[in-house]
């Protein structure tokens, strides 16, 4: 998997394991929904890619989405947190 244009130092958090249950914040949503982990990439980023399952829509896969130890305030317009 490629990695994504790093965004700079990435803060040390306790990264998701593949397979992971996470919700997902992102534009294309009306509100969180339930997504898997389904790619992680070197310790140098945050980003994860996820396989987002919103309700009333066919799944679609996000190949790089911040994740975060808890749900960001509501002007982080893209995350993904433990769920």
């Amino acid at each position: 998997m490629n990695k994504p244009k790093s965004k700079g130092a990435a803060p040390n958090i306790a990264r998701p394991r593949l397979g992971e249950s996470v919700l997902v914040r992102a534009p294309f949503f009306a509100k969180p929904t339930v997504s898997l982990v389904i790619g992680l990439y070197d310790e140098d980023t945050n980003d994860i890619a996820v396989q987002a399952f919103p309700v009333g829509r066919d799944s679609l896969q996000i190949p790089a989405i911040p994740f975060f130890e808890a749900e960001p305030d509501a002007s982080v317009r893209s995350a993904a947190w433990p769920a």
